[in-house]
């Protein structure tokens, strides 16, 4: 990969991605925005999407037992009639600020139509050749001047997708769990020398495509993840409870990249299952939780986690392109009532992300209101405190009729077309 290209992308990151193993349209992509679950409410993880989570600010390590893959010692909050519970989650982000989508798919079809037009040549009458060529000469212009708005434009795709079930007891609450999350980025690089090649191909009245150089380059992580969790009170006491929990996974990290010449760009069909352009690593991993309810009706509450304890990593050689998956500590307050929910979380260290770059750190505010168990409104903001990625605002609601199944959408929003 060019080395330019890769500086750009793991320097340039403003926001972020589903599998990796798919061919991936980004422009489909870009409306997967809806988190849904078939549950009694939702779970989370801290590096993934649910949907009630993500309507409050992408917070979560404070709130119940349906948010357990955020933190495991969260598996003991849970009432009396609650049984079995189930949660299907997927969402994700989609940033193209520059239009680099729209603006690839226009190169490559005007590349393509200046290709048969200059193989038309010979069929052009001579008195018309001349406004002929200067039709020509107006198509390259617009072809290099698409290639130069959009040239070290990145465009950024996060994406998650999580399953789970809980059976919370006295005893030992427990539950298994899928978790997958991932980032992708993708960026163009123009070849100043395609001009020349356009132009003598012009003037000799034949052009080969694959003599133009600028590319569109892609690189990202996928993190798939599966485990047990388990879910602890170690004291009970009249002034506050105190819960500690724990989830044990099987990890499988990979790394990936691809590139392709902008004549060739299509979005629908940016293929990242080439064997060469694929790595991973295999691995388990330990996270940890801790909880504590306090007040005299238990309405506030602390928490503090610590996600992947074991440090993992994985390396595309070829270009010097590493993704550390290193431990994630944070911690949360909240308030909760019967109606309101207000719930505060900061990480204390940085993200997983590409050893590369600067990693985000976040900082997320967010409120609930529950209308007679039935209805749920949610509002909050995050901010990254490395000021990688834009603030994001976010808007949610959820119905969950008796509080047997429900249903839940998340929306979010930012700077640089987040």
């Amino acid at each position: 990969m060019n080395n330019r290209i890769v500086k750009t992308l793991v320097n340039g990151e403003q926001a972020y991605k589903s599998n990796p193993f798919q061919k991936v349209s980004l422009k489909k992509l870009s409306i997967g925005l809806t988190g849904v679950a078939l549950s009694i409410s939702l779970s989370a993880h801290s590096e993934s999407f649910t949907a009630r989570n993500a309507g409050q600010g992408f917070t979560s390590i404070t709130h119940d037992f349906t948010s357990a893959l955020s933190n495991p010692a969260l598996l003991n909050k849970f009432e009396e009639d609650d049984d079995v519970f189930f949660s299907l989650n997927l969402g994700g982000i989609f940033a193209d600020e520059y239009d680099v989508v729209d603006a690839g798919d226009r190169i490559a079809d005007n590349i393509d139509q200046i290709d048969q037009d200059i193989a038309n040549i010979p069929n052009v009458p001579i008195g018309d050749l001349p406004l002929y060529y200067q039709g020509l000469t107006d198509q390259v212009d617009v072809i290099i001047d698409d290639l130069e708005v959009i040239d070290n434009k990145p465009v950024y795709l996060r994406e998650g997708f999580n399953a789970l079930i809980i059976i919370p007891n006295k005893v030992l609450s427990t539950g298994l769990f899928v978790n997958q999350y991932g980032r992708f980025a993708g960026i163009v690089d123009y070849a100043p020398q395609d001009e020349a090649v356009l132009n003598a191909a012009i003037l000799s009245g034949n052009l080969d495509t694959n003599n133009l150089l600028s590319e569109a380059v892609g690189v990202g992580y996928s993190v798939l993840e599966t485990g047990v969790m388990v879910g602890y009170e170690v004291i009970h006491h009249v002034d506050y409870d105190l819960n500690i929990g724990a989830k044990v996974k099987y990890q499988r990290l990979d790394l990936f990249y691809n590139t392709i010449k902008m004549a060739d760009f299509d979005d629908d069909d940016f293929d990242l299952t080439d064997d060469d352009n694929l790595t991973d690593e295999n691995g388990f991993n330990v996270d940890l939780g801790m909880y504590v309810a306090f007040g005299e009706e238990r309405q506030w509450q602390a928490a503090l986690v610590l996600n992947d304890i074991a440090k993992q990593e994985v390396t595309l050689e070829a270009q010097n392109l590493t993704f550390e998956l290193e431990m994630l500590a944070k911690a949360g307050i909240s308030y909760q009532t019967g109606l309101f929910t207000f719930s505060g979380e900061v990480d204390l260290t940085d993200r997983p992300s590409f050893k590369q770059l600067t990693a985000p750190k976040y900082a997320s505010l967010g409120v609930e209101v529950d209308l007679w168990q039935h209805l749920q409104l949610r509002a909050g903001a995050r901010k990254d405190l490395n000021d990688k990625e834009s603030d994001m605002y976010t808007l949610g609601v959820g119905f969950s009729p008796w509080d047997v199944v429900a249903f839940d959408i998340a929306g979010f929003t930012g700077d640089n077309d987040n």
